[in-house]
């Protein structure tokens, strides 16, 4: 799931839970060597890991399984899928497979050789995973690739009421409505613009694959770079900015995970639109729940085209130790992990806030329906028109991190629009601006005559200048150890809303 997924946060290596006041076990004391004990790997970028492992391990206690479950919950261990390799380090110190896991989908082609399919009888209901997931996934004996857990799509969030943007229904008039250049620093001046993330390599490789096959009918070739791909992806980040869009610069907020700080931000009132995945909603106020509206991002020109859908799904390892003598206990371990019921506890823990995650089960999307009109909405997405499943036409997971650097790289140079660079000395008037922002713009093409000192769009404790040209990956200044390196972390300050006059002048 991430592309669109892929900036995150780090989350707990391990997750200490009981099943409940009963359970015989908790899940989170790593194997060690002599034990009988099975691992499994979660997905790890969701706003909530522990509901997750909190559902699987009561589940497992509940069936009375006597096998020790370990389950794995660090992205330094399992990033789900994108780079690791399904092992993990023992209590022993021995390299020890990962039974089961779940990954992200855009790679089934590279997981199915690394995995054993899930027999059709050790699957409960299939019939009731989302189609698009089931008809990808299952083979001709009924057994399936892998069990869907999540899936996910590209989301367009705007408020009620914003009828250019209930309108869209194809990329040009995604364009129409969002015009480029709007702003040009890391955050909109208030409620303009787009926001979104291509600045990972993968999102980005996977975004130009997608435009490629809804524009053109077939995958893109992941050879020499089609041109007809690039200018539309460099459109779209023209509509956010060249850091919200392609570098991830974007100041931090307090209580907001950096992997939803965009919907964090549209939540407090900045941008039009905020495109991203379903559980970004987790980290919007009650308010902004109440106001906004979704619709599925139109990655092509084609009003009819289908819908792709991400999924995350629990394949077992081929090298799992559990399947010698035809062992089937990882099968059934996947299968608890989909289940019904641990699924709905996982998205929506009981007692819990809403993850606002899209299930891959049709009977837990229609339960999370009757309770939330957001999930009404999310089912409104979903069965809007045919969806298929998002697969990269590859086996090759380096090389396609090859090819996603490469479209970044492309993207980024065919980007046209200023940039605001800032400033560590304030400014507080038209006057000092034309004394300082020709010097901080002087290697950028020169100042475009704007300049603001209130955070956002500045970042916080800078003044901004709007240079011509966009000459770096942040919009700090360079690193006081003369390294020449800009000094950008997403934590390197945090932000709160102020109702600050802000000054964004252009001469």
């Amino acid at each position: 799931m991430n592309t669109f997924r892929i900036r995150m946060s780090a989350l707990a290596a391990c997750i200490s839970l009981f099943a409940g006041p009963a359970a015989a076990q908790n899940c989170d004391s790593v194997c060690v060597e002599g034990e009988t004990c099975i691992a499994a790997a979660l997905y790890p970028y969701v706003p909530d890991t522990t509901a997750f492992a909190s559902a699987i391990c009561s589940a497992w206690s509940q069936a009375g399984y006597t096998e020790k479950l370990y389950l794995i919950a660090d992205e330094s261990v399992w990033d789900g899928g994108y780079s690791s390799d399904p092992v993990y380090t023992n209590g022993s110190g021995a390299q020890t497979p990962i039974d089961v896991f779940v990954y992200d989908a855009m790679y089934l082609n590279y997981w199915a050789q690394q995995t054993v399919p899930v027999p059709a009888d050790q699957i409960s209901d299939p019939g009731d995973f989302v189609e698009y997931a089931r008809t990808a996934l299952v083979r001709s004996d009924g057994s399936m690739t892998a069990l869907p857990v999540l899936g996910c799509t590209n989301i367009m969030f705007y408020l009620q009421g914003d009828s250019g943007m209930e309108g869209v229904s194809t990329l040009a008039q995604f364009f129409d409505v969002n015009p480029a250049g709007v702003y040009i620093s890391p955050v909109p001046f208030g409620r303009s613009g787009a926001m979104l993330d291509m600045s990972g390599s993968t999102t980005i490789g996977v975004d130009y694959m997608v435009r490629g096959y809804l524009q053109n009918g077939a995958w893109p070739d992941m050879g020499p770079l089609d041109g007809a791909i690039i200018t539309p992806l460099a459109r779209l980040s023209e509509s956010a900015s060249y850091y919200n869009a392609l570098t991830g610069a974007i100041p931090s907020l307090p209580d907001v995970e950096d992997q939803y700080v965009r919907a964090g931000y549209f939540s407090q009132g900045y941008g039009r639109t905020s495109i991203g995945f379903s559980e970004s909603m987790s980290q919007m106020s009650d308010d902004t729940r109440s106001r906004v509206r979704l619709s599925a991002f139109p990655w092509s020109d084609h009003a009819d085209a289908n819908n792709l859908f991400y999924a995350d799904v629990a394949g077992v390892n081929a090298q799992s130790s559990f399947l010698a003598d035809g062992g089937d206990l990882p099968f059934r371990l996947a299968n608890l992990m989909t289940r019904e019921a641990v699924l709905q506890d996982s998205i929506a823990p009981p007692g819990g806030p809403l993850s606002y995650l899209f299930p891959a089960r049709v009977s837990v999307l229609n339960s999370l329906a009757q309770q939330d009109p957001l999930y009404a909405q999310m089912a409104g997405v979903l069965n809007s028109k045919p969806a298929e499943l998002v697969a990269m036409p590859t086996s090759d997971r380096d090389a396609f991190h090859a090819f996603g650097g490469t479209v970044r790289s492309a993207v980024k140079q065919a980007f046209q629009g200023h940039c605001d660079l800032e400033s560590p000395q304030f400014i507080n008037s038209n006057t000092q601006a034309q004394t300082i922002c020709p010097q901080v713009c002087a290697d950028s093409g020169g100042w475009i005559g704007s300049w603001t000192n209130v955070a956002p769009p500045a970042w916080p404790q800078y003044s901004a200048c709007g240079c011509a040209v966009c000459t770096a990956d942040s919009p700090l200044p360079p690193a006081a150890d003369g390294t020449g390196m800009r000094a950008f972390s997403p934590m390197r300050a945090s932000i709160a809303p102020t109702d600050g006059v802000r000054r964004y002048q252009r001469n």
